[in-house]
């Protein structure tokens, strides 16, 4: 019948967005009230002559001590009375089902005018109908409505990630369990931005869901982050960075990620090592931790191979053989 609202426009909770032709439901919803009011009526009726066929029977059961009335007229009484009760039930269960007739055209007729029914204000798409198009019910798409403040997001972790972070949870307690009251935190990023001086990206949000199994098909189990978006900055559908807190700070050593090289499954690196006055490319297996990003620089964590004081050769690699010599500047 008519719309309440413009493409793209926010929308509050309780906003009316669209108004449906109301007149039948106006009709189903006055019958309904007029078979109740019947009902009642009905009902009525249907208890005065219960009371009355109550005092018959008593009447007629006080003479048949004294043999006054026939056990005839007395068996009558009785059948009227059972008759009048089961009439007065019959009659409560059609009110009861009038009743909920009523009800639901109440919310049917209610239902005419389509509300904004989110918690926190959102933005709405364009319209799918325009006004005369047929409605129905459970399969017609009127628009799309997203919450933008707060703003979800979603990101998957790998199983030993995850292991990771239940060790630090539940054995070594270092972090806040997140399904509990305390909650980790995270910084979010989107793809045109950087991190702050304090090394996070700049939306601060905390993790508020943890997916109870992790999928077997991925080996990835989904969490998601709230955040607090009251510009609209971030938008539904965004690519994002995610950083989440693991714990207190850890010294870790770190190459630049372009001198790994690998060599089947083995990784490793060319250390410059010194022999005779001259310095050659020396092989080093190593074994790798998980990547660090700092000021747009990808940093690789070495766990074992490599030790702090040793030069790692980042330049010319394609050019370097294990025990070639090299030159550094």
């Amino acid at each position: 019948k008519e719309i309440k609202f413009e493409d793209g426009a926010t929308v509050k909770p309780g906003d009316v967005l669209y108004e449906i032709e109301s007149e039948p439901y106006q009709a189903a919803l006055a019958n309904a009230k007029a078979l109740v009011a019947k009902s009642i009526s009905d009902e009525a009726t249907l208890r005065s002559q219960l009371t009355l066929a109550s005092s018959e029977f008593e009447r007629s059961k006080s003479l048949r001590r004294s043999n006054a009335v026939s056990e005839q007229e007395f068996e009558e009484a009785r059948t009227k009375l059972e008759n009048a009760n089961t009439s007065l039930e019959s009659a409560a269960a059609v009110m009861e089902s009038n009743r909920a007739a009523q009800r639901k055209a109440e919310f049917d007729l209610k239902n005419c005018s389509v509300r904004c029914d989110l918690r926190v204000p959102g933005r709405v798409s364009r319209t799918e109908i325009t006004r005369g198009n047929l409605v129905v019910a459970g399969q017609t798409t009127l628009c799309k409505i997203t919450s933008l403040d707060p703003i979800y997001a979603y990101w998957d972790v790998d199983e030993m990630t995850s292991l990771g972070y239940r060790r630090k949870i539940f054995d070594e307690k270092s972090l806040p369990n997140p399904r509990g009251e305390q909650k980790l935190a995270c910084w979010v990023g989107m793809k045109d931005e950087r991190k702050g001086s304090d090394g996070k990206w700049p939306h601060p949000g905390f993790v508020d869901y943890v997916a109870p199994e992790i999928l077997r098909s991925s080996g990835t189990r989904e969490i998601r982050a709230v955040l607090s978006n009251p510009e609209g900055r971030l938008s539904p559908g965004d690519s994002i960075r995610i950083q989440v807190i693991k714990g207190p700070s850890e010294a870790m050593l770190t190459v630049p990620e372009i001198a790994i090289g690998s060599q089947q499954q083995q990784k490793f690196v060319y250390v410059a090592a010194s022999k005779d006055g001259k310095k050659f490319a020396e092989f080093r297996p190593v074994k790798l931790g998980p990547v660090r990003e700092l000021e747009g620089v990808r940093l690789q964590v070495i766990e074992t191979g490599l030790e702090p004081s040793e030069a790692v050769i980042v330049n010319g690699l394609l050019r370097v053989r294990p025990g070639s010599e090299i030159r550094t500047e």
